[in-house]
């Protein structure tokens, strides 16, 4: 499913590579990076520069309880295979689609 995340979506974290205790959570996203790419954002509490060392694109999320692979918390990085989205929006799009299937 492609889904069109931008800055600032919230979404719901259901899958991980290497964090599973981050699935089920909710978060914010902040900025995609590509493989290798470096953060603008910096980690709040110690200032540290993300780079997405992963071989897959992803997201860096913010929320309560995310634990990052480093083992810091409130951030995270996530594959966009493993966000599904929270706005309005595709909210409604998932209930037409439900509605479409025969019961």
């Amino acid at each position: 499913m492609n889904h069109q995340f931008k800055p600032g979506d919230p979404a719901l974290i259901v899958g991980a590579h290497m964090t599973p205790d981050n699935v089920g959570k909710v978060c914010e996203l902040v900025e995609f990076l590509s493989q290798e790419q470096i953060s603008s954002w910096r980690e709040p509490h110690h200032g540290m520069v993300i780079q997405n060392g992963d071989v897959h694109a992803a997201w860096v999320v913010v929320g309560a309880g995310l634990v990052s692979c480093f083992g810091l918390t409130g951030w995270a990085l996530v594959d966009q295979a493993h966000l599904m989205p929270l706005r309005d929006d595709s909210v409604k799009e998932q209930q037409k689609s439900k509605e479409a299937q025969p019961a």
